[in-house]
């Protein structure tokens, strides 16, 4: 998903929520020195228009369906990183396989990002680009809830609260005709569209918990790795299966490079970005997509939002900007304490 990523903090999309004190401890690392000042921010502002062009050229692609799209933008990243995990693997002696049990992770996070990556462009073909690209950052609700049961961490009030206005502005997307009860409202394409993008962020919130639960056992660049290797086969086991393989038109060929050739490139600058930026910053930052994909909604694909699509985006964006807020306040508060024991 890229993030969508399909995008993991290096993998496609955002880091997850980390609620528990450790975790936030964890964070006060000492950050390395930049080469210049704003070089993270100019990373991770650089792959937020990254990839949501890269949610744009997966809009306009035609000739193929979501798991083709899928497999041809990992097949796109598998490529350009085998030589390089190649090279650290003789060169440097990176472990590729892992122990049995790094291995069974790295394969069940690589089948449920195809999982997130398929339902995402499932939700883009049926709702338009802002939309979608906003039923992408839903997955912070699910990353919540499979962090509460799998890693035990509990959310917090506010947490719960920023929830709760999230899936209020899903509500506004999806217009269910159980409340928006009128026949120029009803639209069973968008709400197909919505229960795609549910189910891929549902998926994605998954992603962010496995790759929680790997840790720093593997280097960032194994996740993407793992996801296009799986990716890939998964497509193309998936399309003979269901009969729905076929080859894409010259023109659509570029656009599916680009799609891959833009997400991978987006995961780089994103795992840079964190070298020296705090998590909040990034997340502030990676919303801001939300913005892209309405613009480039009006702009390039002429389609025009309605207000209730507006009003539920806004409540989305909000709340994701309240997270970042509140991260960077913890992080703050963390550092201040630590600092205030070392001087006593």
């Amino acid at each position: 998903m890229n993030s969508p990523e399909e995008n993991i903090v290096f993998a496609s999309v955002q880091e997850p929520i980390r609620s528990d004190s450790r975790s936030e401890n964890a964070e006060e690392k000492t950050k390395p020195k930049q080469p210049f000042f704003g070089f993270g921010i100019i990373c991770s502002f650089t792959s937020t228009i990254m990839f949501t062009s890269s949610h744009l050229l997966a809009k306009m692609v035609t000739s193929v369906g979501a798991i083709e799209l899928s497999g041809a933008r990992c097949l796109v990243q598998f490529v350009f990183l085998l030589p390089y995990m190649t090279y650290n693997w003789f060169r440097h002696g990176v472990d590729i396989m892992h122990c049995r049990k790094t291995f069974l992770l790295l394969w069940i996070r690589g089948f449920l990002g195809l999982i997130a990556s398929v339902m995402f462009y499932l939700c883009v073909e049926r709702l338009p680009l802002g939309d979608a690209v906003t039923m992408l950052f839903s997955s912070i609700i699910f990353s919540y809830f499979f962090a509460f049961i799998i890693l035990k961490e509990r959310p917090t009030v506010l947490d719960i609260i920023f929830s709760i206005v999230i899936i209020a502005g899903v509500v506004l997307i999806a217009q269910p005709p159980f409340l928006f009860n009128s026949s120029l409202t009803y639209d069973s394409k968008r709400l197909y569209g919505t229960l795609f993008g549910a189910l891929g962020a549902c998926a994605l919130g998954l992603v962010y918990v496995f790759i929680r639960k790997l840790g720093n056992r593997t280097h960032p660049t194994m996740n993407v790795f793992y996801f296009s290797f799986a990716g890939m086969v998964g497509s193309l086991t998936l399309t003979p299966l269901l009969g729905t393989f076929k080859l894409p038109c010259m023109h659509d060929v570029i656009y599916l490079l680009f799609v891959g050739l833009l997400s991978l490139s987006g995961q780089i600058l994103v795992s840079n970005a964190l070298k020296y930026e705090k998590t909040g910053t990034i997340m502030m930052i990676k919303s801001v997509q939300i913005v892209l994909g309405f613009i480039f909604q009006v702009t390039i694909l002429k389609d025009f939002p309605s207000r209730l699509s507006i009003a539920g985006s806004c409540l989305v964006f909000i709340s994701i900007i309240g997270i970042a807020v509140k991260k960077i306040f913890n992080e703050y508060s963390n550092r201040k304490t630590k600092n205030k024991r070392l001087n006593e």
